[in-house]
């Protein structure tokens, strides 16, 4: 069951309106409505009154989710080549400890979803979930605070802080203050968000009291906490996503920061900077974990993906707490990735058909971690995110990703002031800037193991090692939801994580039934922050079937030798050269860094491993002293044969090796003029989606094809790099015009000569060129029975042979199928059409009307395609270049059966009164025996308006054969 009936999905109208934040706005600068410091939580709780804070139990806790509309790069399809699909062999951790946490019906009498949360501190665990928050021994699990309401951190308080309990939890450690920070949101105006921060690192002492309010609804709320070495851009970072309540209307995400130094004090006048209004569903405040500051003057960063360009934006809040109005919010700048698509179908489950769960494709996932380590560290500061993608066009899977953040200005002579109580005292003598950190991927996967299973609602975190932890849940048609947790070393290879292993053994019996579907919102994993080691993951589960009591639990593991000094190799470089042998002013290098963990020092001794015959390596230093760094050099390096190279700097000290990879390109000159082969100057009777073609040339490396309406090039109507000999044309050119055309190669050495100038003149569609006749090799108008077409596929309503309904603009009896309301993939294959060798040309043309549950202005849930079968072969999809008129015009959306690809959904505007007509282009088959599939895929739910479906008539194969 899809459960988008809660979705929200934005057009590109609003879209435009929030591209007016890409400068940065003026600030919404508030204060507390209300302020106190609470008595010691233990006294509260003991006197609250029997049922405080139930007000929500039983309920199904609301949420908006917001399924982005991209109105760039619509017909992304996502790369599953860098997918990891198959075990590495070595298991993560072994479990340590873990134990249940808060579950229904205790957590809220039978709401749902759990929204499960947590943190560890110095001592002591806290979790919350919706309605109730617990305390627990961080080493054994313990109970030290029974479940109480959430609320209760506001008992006493006044207002709807203290007579509300919306949930939407947040419990973080403020390591650098060893303070306890909690909040939860009202759903109802005044609309506001209830902090409260611990007075001490007791998580049953008094609490500084905070009631911020706002104008809207802001739903989905998650914090960060961020600190630096300069102080003066201390934070706690929120996130909310604002909602006009009545009609209801998204407004957009917004980024707030509320002033740490001072809520750590108890003093009132603790300012909030609030920008609302982006077009970012999910996004998230980066978290600084641990007990290194970020370096001074570094401003607070916020992060989400932009699936329509698989890239990740960053937004740098600067501040300025003297005067808060003052401070600024950056435009998005983006760091790119591998191509993905987020999955934005629901989970099923075993024996719960009908209760899918919640996916959050929409989401960056809680929270989005980062670390500080010191100057000579391999990182500056490293930040790990997770969301879910889809990891095959049918499963789930978890994207994970690992960013360095360097500030672009690195203080100079400035030490950390950081006193006893952890806040902020004297001022520092030196004022550092404000600086925008530089962002850069330094590695990425997608964990989604070639098993069935669904892999979501992640959490990740990393350790004073630079490892990696990562939690989620896994799920199926064949299994219960079970919490499993994967993790890699720095020193693994790169894109991969190690063997799962799971925290649920025997004990994740049950599926939720209940059909709402909602499951997390999220998840939390968390680092120890004494032995800055050990994760924390908690998330929820079932023990037996039900529709609503869930059981939650923490789960530790760790490296054994986390913690130990140790250091890598890393690149300060680009990685990769490009070298034009005929301009190279020297050998291509490389500088290496031995960066350094956890007081790592000593001699690293340099080797290179693999380089290209004919060269050698220098180093400007070897050993390096770690920490340090030298400078590569490949002697002879940009004198050796063009081509592709590929080595690496191996780094030894003691029983320590770590490695640095490089890649090389060389090209020795630039490459010469191709020579055009296909079609022939001045042809005529070429197709409206020809196919060019040129001979190779040596040393090209790519080749850019131009087609343009003029010979001087200055329309260019259709253009391409491909780094093949040939190119079919994607837009479909006029009928019967002249074109022109060129192609110019490309290599390390840049532009070379570009070929001479070809002219061809388009035909028309169906006209067969000179020297041909036109002959029919199959038709069927459908009147006389099913002549030998059959169906096949599986799920609900079949093809058939139908009298054409209503406003398709066909008459009398056609094939047809009706878009499913239920799960189907069903398909209507043509008999066998022979098509013999001679045949110069190949046409498919059949009338048609196509009309499918839409995702947007450019998606398509339920969906038509045609697919093409040679001999004894396996039906393959028609791509979009083969179709000459009528071509797909949506893509397929994640979860259907051939997700990622083009399809038909679209009904045509106006309401159609004569067929539409669809000519594909079958070259290529000549000489054999082909077979034709008509395709409809749809998924459980919603169909398109009447008419709809999938409906075809008077379908007929022709050919170009030679003249008698």
């Amino acid at each position: 069951m899809l459960l988008r009936y809660r979705m929200i999905t934005l057009g590109a109208g609003a879209l435009l309106a929030f591209a007016a934040h890409a400068a940065s706005p003026a600030p919404t600068v508030l204060h507390a409505v209300r302020f106190d410091v609470s008595e010691p939580m233990r006294d509260i709780i003991r006197n609250l009154p029997r049922n405080y804070g139930t007000e929500n139990e039983g309920t199904v806790i609301p949420n908006i989710f917001i399924k982005p509309q991209s109105p760039a790069n619509a017909w992304t399809v996502p790369d599953y080549s860098g997918v990891q699909r198959a075990p590495t062999g070595t298991p993560a951790p072994t479990l340590g400890l873990a134990f249940n946490a808060i579950g229904n019906p205790t957590a809220c009498g039978g709401c749902i979803p759990p929204d499960t949360n947590g943190d560890v501190s110095d001592q002591h665990y806290i979790q919350w979930v919706n309605s109730k928050w617990a305390v627990y021994d961080k080493s054994t699990g313990a109970v030290i605070q029974a479940p109480t309401a959430g609320n209760s951190f506001f008992a006493g308080f006044g207002g709807k802080c203290q007579t509300t309990n919306s949930g939407d939890p947040i419990a973080l450690w403020d390591a650098q203050a060893k303070r306890w920070v909690m909040s939860q949101f009202v759903t109802s105006a005044p609309f506001a968000q209830c902090v409260a921060v611990s007075t001490t690192s007791d998580p049953l002492g008094t609490y500084y009291r905070y009631e911020f309010n706002w104008p809207n609804f802001g739903d989905y709320p998650h914090m960060g906490i961020w600190t630096e070495e300069n102080h003066r851009q201390n934070a706690y970072l929120l996130t909310t996503h604002e909602f006009q309540t009545s009609p209801q209307a998204f407004l957009g995400a917004a980024m707030i920061a509320m002033e740490r130094d001072k809520m750590l004090v108890g003093d009132p006048t603790a300012a909030m900077v609030r920008f609302p209004g982006f077009d970012a569903y999910g996004v998230q405040a980066i978290h600084l974990s641990g007990l290194k500051e970020a370096p001074g003057g570094t401003c607070p960063t916020f992060v989400h993906f932009d699936f329509s360009a698989s890239n990740y934006r960053f937004w740098d809040m600067c501040l300025d707490w003297t005067t808060p109005a003052n401070s600024t919010i950056s435009a998005p700048n983006t760091v790119a990735s591998s191509s993905f698509f987020p999955f934005f179908d629901s989970i099923p489950q075993l024996n719960a058909a009908s209760a899918d769960l919640d996916s959050f494709g929409s989401n960056t996932m809680y929270r989005a971690t980062a670390r500080a380590f010191s100057k000579d560290a391999p990182t500056r500061i490293s930040l790990v995110i997770n969301h879910v993608v889809q990891g095959s066009a049918l499963n789930a899977g978890v994207k994970w990703l690992h960013f360095n953040l360097q500030p672009a200005v690195e203080p100079v002579g400035v030490t950390d002031r950081i006193f006893g109580d952890g806040y902020e005292g004297t001022p520092l003598p030196t004022v550092v800037p404000q600086t925008v950190m530089t962002k850069t991927l330094l590695d990425e996967g997608t964990y989604a193991i070639a098993d069935g299973q669904n892999r979501w609602m992640g959490g990740i975190a990393i350790d004073a090692n630079q490892n990696i932890g990562l939690g989620f849940s896994k799920s199926s048609a064949t299994i219960n939801p079970q919490i499993m947790y994967t993790a890699r070393k720095a020193t693994d290879a790169p894109g991969t994580m190690r063997d799962e292993q799971t925290c649920t053994a025997g004990i994740a019996n049950g599926s939720q039934t209940d059909a709402a579907g909602r499951w997390g919102d999220y998840s939390s994993m968390s680092v120890d922050p004494v032995d800055q080691c050990t994760f924390y993951f908690t998330t929820e589960y079932y023990a037996t079937s039900s529709a609503r009591n869930f059981s939650t639990r923490v789960c530790t593991f760790k490296f054994p030798d986390c913690g130990t000094p140790d250091f890598l190799l890393v690149n300060e470089s680009p990685k990769r050269v490009e070298v034009c042998s005929a301009t190279a002013a020297g050998d291509p290098t490389w500088t290496v860094r031995a960066g350094v963990l956890n007081g790592f020092t000593g001699p690293v001794t340099l080797t290179e491993v693999g380089i290209p015959g004919g060269t050698s390596a220098s180093f400007s230093a070897n050993p390096i002293a770690a920490p340090g760094s030298s400078v590569v050099t490949l002697v002879n390096g940009a004198s050796i044969a063009a081509g592709e190279y590929t080595f690496s700097v191996d780094g030894v000290s003691g029983p320590l090796t770590r490695s640095a990879s490089m890649s090389l390109g060389v090209s020795t000159a630039a490459a010469g003029a191709p020579t055009l082969t296909s079609p022939a100057n001045n042809a005529t009777g070429i197709k409206i989606l020809p196919t060019l073609s040129w001979a190779a040339v040596a040393g090209a490396l790519d080749y850019t094809v131009q087609v343009a309406s003029d010979a001087g090039f200055a329309n260019i109507v259709a253009s391409a790099t491909v780094s093949t000999t040939s190119w079919k044309v994607s837009t479909a050119l006029n009928q019967s015009t002249q074109y022109f055309w060129r192609v110019t190669p490309n290599n390390y050495c840049g532009t070379g000569t570009t070929s001479t100038v070809f002219a061809f003149t388009t035909g028309v569609i169906g006209q067969c060129p000179s020297g041909t006749t036109l002959t029919s090799l199959f038709s069927d108008n459908f009147q006389s029975g099913t002549n030998g077409w059959t169906t096949a596929g599986t799920g609900a309503s079949n093809w058939g042979q139908v009298t054409a309904p209503a406003n398709t603009g066909l008459s009398t009896t056609v094939w047809g199928i009706i878009n499913n309301e239920t799960t189907s993939d069903r398909g209507l294959i043509s008999p066998t059409i022979n098509i013999p060798g001679s045949a110069a040309e190949v046409y498919l043309t059949y009338e048609t009307y196509h009309s499918f549950e839409t995702d947007g202005p450019t998606g398509c849930w339920d969906n038509g395609t045609i697919d093409i079968k040679a001999g004894a072969g396996a039906f393959t999809y028609v791509e979009n270049s083969r179709l000459f008129t009528d071509p797909y015009d949506g893509l397929v959306s994640a979860g259907e059966a051939n997700a990622g690809a083009l399809g038909w959904c679209h009904a045509p505007s106006p309401v159609p009164t004569s067929p539409r007509v669809s000519v594909v282009d079958l070259e290529g088959y000549a000489g054999q025996s082909v077979q034709l599939r008509f395709r409809a895929v749809t998924d459980s739910n919603t169909a398109a308006p009447s008419p709809n479906g999938f409906y075809i008539d008077n379908l007929k194969v022709e050919t170009c054969q030679p003249t008698p």
